[in-house]
């Protein structure tokens, strides 16, 4: 008679293998490919379909996206310091699901179905792809634990991982996310790292290194994942010293692994290389977004109730508290894995977005999951031995509940109860357990933002509107190099391109979290002969440059006023010394008069 080993845990992962192929598939949208995943994505089909692996040309995915609405607008794409189209994401996440590409190019030529990378077959496979990964992270991730626990307590691990957690979201229906390949390849890299320790095999270090490289070309920032197989059994100085000698024995080894991550970057710094010229180059040119190391969003990240960690996945405090076990019990693995996690969530939580999107609770800190669940394991294995009924009861009933809630809550959102990015306090509560919408609430969620980028404020009644900014050049007291005033009207020379100037501080303008303006004024031309139309520029700046930026045209008439008023709501404010900033651009060095500046703001009222 076959008798299994660790069946307990092994039936755990097949209950969570079928609930997650049976959700997955049965939620499968036209819109698989948009958003982030389509700048993952890319690549693929500019290389194999439309003959242009560098993204020289915008003009076949701006058609795309016009037709079938996958984004609102193309920031999968950024450019070089010429202008040029470019990638803006890394080709990790391409290189990942490159072969379910090929699948569905080969599927859609069986079926003959069109074949422009974005038709059902296309979708069907990369949603596979997304389900593969998500299977080898269980499957490596059960490995690592039966190293540690009993079998019984990793079938109770899995269930709660699964279930418990915001996993539930983004290693299932969100799977080509770069969330769910980054578990995989932390889980791969932790079992792999063990092995190796153990045996000193080659195949094992190549295994690591591969995932080291790999995850840095779907993010950057996964880098820390180095600590793991580095710090693996560091305990003291003299362990420290044990590793430095341990690496020069296999040095070899060492070099091989090198050799191998090095050809996985290849192609990212080829591009790199031939699109600028430079061996690395930042294709994040938002300063509205980016890591505030010195100012991270800690507090947030874990209470708000907007992605608030601990207010979604409140099972995870038991996580953090199994840290202190994992020192006690397993110094070895705490000090690898702690400096892992550690270095995670402080870049996690510093960057300017950290909400991450629609996300549901916080997204991005799953990939320490593995370490944390150690941690949780060594919490089983303390009560296990204690023995102590009450306290099992109490810490079975905080996961039960905790679950419980989660998965009330997931659903809550997946059926549009919760919002993903407008949740406040009062919203939360007013929907907490709630199983109906209540059209009253939409009152209580935060400034509803258009991802399109459009200005329209159509609630003006719920603001208090006050006088910003007047400037009518009337009184002669405006002065401005090489700008004249005449007949109370601000003259702009041929030879000032930049004009009118005007900047304040946000935390000088409102501690509200966002403020609506309208901006207006007169012009009329002054012998304006020019085709090409000066511009108003209106957007919040700071040191690294503008964001929630506007540049309207002006259409300039040379015999009648032009009245222009505009509506602006600030972005997502990244820091308070960041400034309201409004001027006018006189791109083709043309002449014309300004009057009648005047600025209204408008606050949310109490």
């Amino acid at each position: 008679m076959l008798k299994l080993k660790a069946k307990y845990s092994l039936a755990a992962l097949l209950l969570i293998l079928i609930s997650l192929y049976t959700y997955r598939f049965t939620h499968v949208i036209e819109k698989e490919l948009s958003w982030d995943v389509l700048g993952y994505y890319l690549p693929l089909p500019a290389t194999v379909i439309y003959d242009d692996p560098l993204m020289d040309d915008r003009t076949w995915i701006e058609e795309i996206n016009e037709e079938k609405d996958l984004t609102g607008t193309l920031y999968q794409i950024s450019s070089n310091d010429e202008g040029e189209p470019m990638y803006f994401f890394f080709f990790g996440m391409g290189m990942m699901f490159s072969l379910f590409f090929f699948m569905g190019h080969l599927s859609a030529w069986v079926f003959d179905i069109p074949m422009d990378g974005f038709s059902y077959p296309y979708i069907i496979w990369m949603v596979i792809g997304g389900v593969v990964f998500t299977t080898i992270g269980l499957i490596y991730f059960r490995k690592v634990l039966l190293h540690f626990f009993k079998d019984k307590q990793v079938a109770l691990l899995l269930l709660i991982f699964a279930f418990g957690t915001n996993v539930v979201q983004h290693l299932n229906i969100k799977n080509l996310e770069t969330v769910n390949v980054l578990f995989m390849w932390v889980c791969i890299i932790l079992w792999n790292t063990i092995k190796w320790h153990e045996t000193h095999r080659l195949k094992n270090l190549l295994i690591i290194g591969a995932g080291v490289m790999m995850m840095c070309l779907i993010k950057p920032s996964e880098v820390f994942v180095i600590f793991i197989p580095l710090l693996y059994g560091v305990t003291s100085k003299q362990k420290l010293k044990e590793k430095w000698q341990l690496i020069l024995k296999y040095k070899v080894q060492f070099y091989w692994t090198i050799g191998l991550a090095f050809l996985l970057f290849i192609p990212q710094l080829s591009y790199w290389l031939y699109k600028t010229g430079q061996v690395y180059y930042d294709t994040y040119k938002n300063p509205g977004v980016g890591l505030d190391i010195f100012s991270p969003h800690i507090i947030d990240s874990l209470f708000s109730y907007k992605k608030g960690w601990f207010v979604y996945t409140p099972v995870i405090l038991l996580n953090l508290i199994g840290l202190v076990f994992m020192y006690r019990r397993n110094r070895g693995l705490f000090y690898a894995g702690f400096t892992y996690f550690f270095l995670s969530f402080y870049i996690i939580t510093s960057w300017t977005e950290w909400w991450y999107g629609a996300a549901y609770s916080n997204r991005p800190l799953i990939v320490t999951y593995p370490i944390l669940f150690l941690g949780l394991g060594y919490v089983f294995q303390f009560l296990t031995e204690r023995k102590k009924l009450l306290l099992n009861v109490g810490v079975g009933l905080f996961i039960v509940l905790c679950t419980a809630l989660n998965l009330f809550q997931w659903w809550q959102m997946r059926v549009g109860i919760l919002d993903p990015y407008r949740t406040t306090k009062a919203y939360y509560w007013a929907t907490f357990l709630q199983t109906e919408m209540n059209p009253e609430w939409e009152e209580l969620k935060s400034i509803k933002r258009d991802f399109t980028g459009a200005m329209i404020f159509d609630n003006k009644e719920n603001y208090n509107e006050e006088v910003f900014f007047v400037e009518n050049f009337d009184d002669g007291t405006y002065t401005e190099e090489n700008i004249k005033i005449e007949e109370g009207r601000a003259l702009i020379p041929k030879e000032k391109e930049f004009a009118l100037t005007f900047a304040f501080p946000y935390e000088k303008i409102s501690d509200k979290d966002h403020v609506w303006f309208n901006i207006s004024f007169d012009i009329i031309g002054n012998n304006y002969t020019k085709e090409v139309l000066p511009c108003f520029i209106y957007t919040m700046n700071r040191k690294e440059g503008d964001y929630g930026y506007k540049g309207p045209e002006l259409q300039v008439h040379n015999d009648s006023v032009t009245h222009f008023s505009f509506d602006y709501l600030t972005p997502e404010i990244r820091d308070e010394s960041d400034a309201f900033k409004f001027f006018f651009w006189n791109r083709a060095k043309g002449s014309f008069f300004v009057d009648n500046l005047k600025v209204l703001k408008y606050e949310e009222k109490d």
